[in-house]
């Protein structure tokens, strides 16, 4: 599968600029990743979390010069927001939802800040892990989002679909969120500890539970690449020697990623029906690909 020379409209995702002296504070208090030492243009995965370490939210951040940029998946917008919202208080910051204020285009290739400086050279860019490969985001105003979908079709990229996105991610083994990311979810469970958790910063909301995870060394189950012969169905069942070892979260053709127990090692054979696929180790999420 190919690897870059792509771009996508992504602006269904759910936006939010947060303005404030105490924006990056606010933010390092009550979710997974570190933000006191953020530095304007730096961009940062991260989650919202319960005092149990259940997933509430999955966010990719970037910081501006006084202002701190969140998107998250479409799925999310009545939630998130809400979510944040209620641990303000008297904190000094000022939450907007900016969904309808800004184009958010996805590329996909080694050279996308050198694609992004050409074509938008006024844009927000950031990179992110989503898919495994170099990638970027642009932050385009709304009035301007078309233009630059020309230009970037134009500069030779192809227009991706959000199935050929899917296949590229699940390729690579990145979670998402409907995905391999639920209310359900455990962070480290989706593979997400070097990317989006930050163990040694202190006090935030789920933070003794992320503590208890480390300490034990281990998750009932984890995230897991499959491959097969045949496609493997969302949802299917993985038995290993007639047990249930483990769910199909997301598929594209013989690649295939699913929640399994955590003591089914790569290299296991296991089925879902009349197929059978083998458990892939994965890819090393976290590692930038840029």
């Amino acid at each position: 599968m190919t690897t870059g020379n792509l771009y996508a409209d992504r602006s269904g995702r759910g936006k939010l600029e947060l303005t404030g002296p105490q924006r990056a504070w606010f933010l390092h208090q009550i979710l997974t990743q570190a933000f006191e030492d953020i530095e304007p243009g730096e961009a940062r995965d991260t989650a919202l979390i319960t005092a149990h370490g259940r997933m509430v939210g999955y966010m990719e951040a970037l910081a501006t010069d006084d202002a701190l940029l969140l998107h998250f998946e479409s799925e999310l917008i009545d939630t998130l927001p809400e979510a944040l919202q209620r641990y303000v208080f008297a904190t000094q910051v000022t939450i907007r939802d900016v969904t309808n204020d800004f184009g958010l285009v996805l590329v996909v290739d080694p050279r996308w800040k050198k694609i992004a400086h050409e074509v938008a050279p006024d844009a927000l860019a950031h990179r992110t892990l989503s898919f495994g490969v170099a990638a970027g985001y642009l932050w385009i105003a709304k009035e301007l989002l078309h233009e630059t979908l020309i230009a970037l079709k134009g500069s030779g990229l192809q227009e991706a679909t959000e199935e050929e996105l899917e296949g590229l991610r699940v390729e690579w083994g990145m979670a998402r969120w409907g995905h391999e990311m639920t209310e359900k979810t455990l962070p480290p469970e989706a593979g997400l500890d070097d990317i989006a958790v930050h163990y040694d910063k202190g006090c935030y909301v789920g933070q003794e539970a992320m503590a208890k995870i480390r300490f034990r060394g281990k998750v009932n189950r984890k995230l897991r690449r499959l491959r097969s012969d045949e496609p493997l169905a969302v949802g299917s069942e993985l038995t290993l020697e007639d047990s249930k070892v483990g769910t199909v979260t997301s598929a594209a053709g013989g690649h295939a990623l699913a929640m399994i127990r955590h003591t089914v090692e790569p290299g296991a054979r296991v089925t879902a029906g009349e197929v059978t696929a083998t458990v892939i180790d994965m890819t090393g999420p976290g590692k930038d690909p840029t």
